[in-house]
């Protein structure tokens, strides 16, 4: 029996996804979670074979909690599952190590491809996120200047788009305060920006809000 975590904060997605896999894996175990502590209490419970994971959820920090499912729960698949643009979280997702990369907006028959095609030990990626990520090897550079950033600085970038400040940032990643300022020159010089409002323009132009 394959046994499954749906972590999302809204209701309605989790029963939606729920649904969608029950009908196609109709003898799994199905579990769900809505932030970063519920997703390490049900694993301090079960093992699971499946994590499906949202980028955005209330107290939360994906990037870390990813990171800490793939280190300590290394024989979890993760496919995360988010209505952030796939070109830049997607592309993201999959170098810090997740298994696969799904838009909300997908239909149930690319879940159910994107789910058997992980659990068959496969990396999944739809054809337009294939297509980005194989242009990009090809050709050896991203059209996109927030790819330029370390996974650090990306979160720290999204962050300060937010409009969270030093102090709230330092507190969020548990790092020191002048390291996120550290950070916070290097991603301004990355992105060849001036200040927060510069980096508020280019992270909506990318659709990174």
């Amino acid at each position: 029996m394959m046994k499954i975590l749906i972590a999302d904060d809204h209701s309605l997605v989790r029963y939606g996804l729920k649904l969608a896999l029950h009908n196609h894996f109709k003898d799994s175990q199905i579990d769900e979670s809505w932030d970063g502590a519920s997703v390490k209490a049900q694993f301090a419970v079960h093992a699971y074979d499946l994590l499906l994971l949202d980028l955005n959820m209330p107290e939360t920090d994906s990037t870390l909690l990813l990171q800490w499912i793939l280190e300590f729960h290394v024989n979890t698949k993760v496919l995360v599952v988010s209505m952030n643009d796939e070109s830049i979280f997607g592309k993201r997702s999959l170098q810090q190590g997740a298994h696969g990369y799904l838009e909300k907006d997908s239909s149930p028959e690319e879940l159910l491809k994107a789910v058997t095609t992980i659990m068959n030990g496969k990396r999944y990626a739809s054809p337009n996120l294939a297509t980005i990520l194989i242009n990009d090897t090809l050709t050896g550079k991203s059209g996109n200047p927030f790819d330029r950033l370390t996974t650090r600085e990306f979160q720290v970038a999204i962050y300060l788009a937010k409009d969270y400040s030093v102090t709230q940032i330092s507190e969020l990643l548990q790092v020191q305060y002048t390291s996120v300022n550290t950070f916070k020159r290097r991603i301004f010089k990355k992105l060849n920006i001036e200040n927060k409002s510069a980096l508020v323009r280019l992270a909506d132009a990318y659709n990174l809000g």
